[in-house]
């Protein structure tokens, strides 16, 4: 199974999303240059220990955007099931 993370930015006028492996959620990360951004690994940690179990790694910040992150499954050779 292949590890992906559905992402939402939201730095303030502009809100982007995507479907990243970890590495594509580093290198995403990365060349958004965010002040005080936790590394992508950090953040993928955070879903393992979260509260309310909903699966969903949240990172805001001071300076004025905010990150949702949340993990889900692919299969390896049946992008159909997502789970």
């Amino acid at each position: 199974m292949k590890t992906r993370y559905l992402w939402t930015l939201d730095a303030g006028r502009e809100t982007r999303s995507g479907l990243d492996t970890l590495d594509g959620l580093s290198v995403t990360l990365t060349g958004e240059h965010l002040p005080g951004v936790m590394p992508a690994d950090w953040i993928v940690a955070t879903l393992g220990i979260d509260e309310d179990d909903a699966g969903i790694a949240e990172h805001v910040s001071a300076h004025g955007w905010s990150l949702r992150v949340r993990r889900l499954l692919h299969a390896a050779d049946d992008h159909s099931s997502i789970s």
